[in-house]
C-alpha cells in the first residue's frame, strides 16, 4: 500500500517590510541623523520607519560612514562618524545606526507597523546588524539589539567590541507569533557602558510568514497514517498465524 502526503503549503516569498534595508531616504544623500531630535526639516526621513527621540543615524554607505561628519545634533563635535565599518552584506549597502546608550533621548530605536497578519501564526523576522562607535568617543562597549513585535520581545546576542572597533556584520532571525492583525516592529538598542557610546548597526530587515500545512495535507496526512498502522497490524497478525501453525 502506498500512503500519499500532500506537500504543506509553500512559504510566502513576500517580504512583509517595507524599506528593509533602508535604501530609501526621501532625497537624503549624507549621513544624517533621524527621529523625533534630527535637525533636518523631514525627520523621518527614512520611508517606512519612525525614529524615536534617541540618536539615530542613517548612512548611504560604510565609506560615508567613517569619513562624514553626521548632520545632526552633535555635529559640532566634528567627529560624529564612524571608527570603522564593512559594506553590509546588501547590494544597497545602506544602514542606520542606533545609540544603545541607556540615557533618555540618547537612546535609540525604531519601528515600523506591519498590516495584514494573520492572528495566531508566525512570522520570521530577520535582519543583519553589528556593534561600532562613533569617533567622539573611546573604550570597550557592548551592543544588543531589543526586537518587538507587538508586545513580544526577543533579544539578539550581546556583542563585545573593541574600543574604536567593528564586530563585523552578523545574522539574525528571531520567531514571533502575531496577536494581531497589525503590530509594531520596533528595534531598540541596548548598549553599555553608557556615554561612550555604544552603536548598534542595523539593515536588510525581513519578515515572513511561516508555512503551516493546509487542513486537506494533514487530513491526507493522517489518513495515511492511519491507512499504514491497518497495513502494520494486519501483516503482524498475519505473521503470529503463521507461528502459530507451525
Amino acid at each position: 500500500m502506498t500512503v500519499g502526503v500532500a506537500n504543506a503549503t509553500p512559504p510566502s516569498s513576500a517580504n512583509l517590510v517595507s524599506n528593509g534595508d533602508f535604501s530609501n531616504a526621501s532625497g537624503v544623500t549624507v549621513s544624517t541623523q533621524f527621529g523625533t531630535q534630527a535637525t533636518v526639516g523631514n525627520k523621518q526621513f527614512v520611508t517606512g520607519w519612525t525614529g524615536n527621540n534617541g540618536y539615530e543615524i542613517w548612512y548611504p554607505s560604510a565609506s560615508a560612514a567613517t569619513s562624514e561628519n553626521a548632520i545632526g545634533q552633535y555635529t559640532y563635535t566634528g567627529h560624529e562618524k564612524l571608527w570603522s565599518v564593512t559594506a553590509p552584506p546588501t547590494e544597497a549597502g545602506t544602514f542606520v545606526g542606533l545609540d544603545g546608550s541607556q540615557i533618555s533621548g540618547v537612546q535609540s530605536s525604531i519601528s515600523q507597523t506591519i498590516n495584514n497578519l494573520v492572528v495566531g501564526s508566525t512570522y520570521d523576522v530577520s535582519f543583519n546588524w553589528a556593534g561600532a562607535q562613533m569617533q567622539s568617543r573611546t573604550g570597550a562597549t557592548t551592543e544588543q539589539l531589543a526586537v518587538s513585535l507587538g508586545r513580544s520581545t526577543q533579544d539578539t546576542a550581546v556583542l563585545n567590541n573593541a574600543s574604536k572597533g567593528f564586530t563585523g556584520w552578523q545574522s539574525a532571525t528571531l520567531s514571533f507569533i502575531a496577536s494581531s492583525t497589525s503590530e509594531a516592529l520596533s528595534f531598540l538598542a541596548v548598549g553599555s557602558p553608557s556615554g561612550l557610546p555604544p552603536m548598534s548597526l542595523l539593515t536588510n530587515i525581513s519578515m515572513q510568514q511561516v508555512a503551516v500545512p493546509e487542513p486537506s495535507s494533514l487530513a491526507l496526512l493522517g489518513g495515511g497514517l492511519v491507512g499504514l498502522g491497518l497495513v502494520l497490524r494486519r501483516r503482524r497478525a498475519a505473521k503470529k498465524q503463521s507461528i502459530t501453525k507451525v
